[in-house]
């Protein structure tokens, strides 16, 4: 008797089969001293704050490569290319 590929319980062994994964993030940035990872070359202030679990109100600051820093709405685009630095904006109080 032969049996057929269709047949249950026979393995045919293509050797294509890969196991499922998530795609691997080329991307990282950090707020606040924890790494995050993404897979786009560019993400928003607000996908950063979300993830960050910052209130858009409160804000960010990107530090730059030199030193600088500016700050982050959750409307701005950054670049992820050169691995970004982030803190959560400093609130002031008087008194």
């Amino acid at each position: 008797m032969t049996q057929s590929i269709f047949d249950a319980g026979v393995r045919v062994d293509t050797g294509t089969e890969r196991p499922l994964s998530r795609p691997q993030a080329a991307f990282g940035y950090d707020v606040d001293g924890t790494s995050y990872e993404y897979d786009q070359p560019t993400i928003s202030g607000g996908q950063i704050m979300f993830e960050a679990g910052i209130y858009p109100q409160q804000g960010l600051i990107q530090i730059l490569n030199d030193g600088s820093r500016v700050t982050v709405t959750a409307a701005d685009t950054v670049n992820l290319a050169s691995g970004a630095h982030f803190k959560r904006r400093p609130r002031f109080k008087r008194g």
